[in-house]
């Protein structure tokens, strides 16, 4: 059994002929947007990599991990959010 798709003027759609220009400037595109994203990509990795994380920083990523926490595991949650809390005290002292 075959299927045709037909468009109101009878011929088949699937027969016409497409625009290699139109699918070389949707590919080059696309290139260039993935280029894009990499030097980005990189580019902020590198500057986060090149400047340590200060104590209120890490004690707030560490606190992010806790609020991921609280609903799951509540204690271990109360623990991550003491963690924070000396490590700050710990910076500032």
């Amino acid at each position: 059994m075959s299927t045709a798709i037909f468009s109101s003027s009878g011929n088949s759609v699937l027969n016409q002929p497409r625009s290699d220009k139109g699918v070389q400037n949707f590919a080059e595109a696309g290139m260039q947007w993935a280029q894009r994203l990499w030097a980005a990509v990189t580019t902020q990795r590198s500057a986060a990599v090149n400047q340590p994380l200060t104590a209120l920083q890490e004690a707030e990523q560490l606190r992010a991990m806790a609020d991921d926490l609280l609903k799951s595991d509540p204690h271990l949650a109360q623990e991550l959010y003491c963690a924070a809390d000396r490590h700050e005290w710990a910076q500032q002292a």
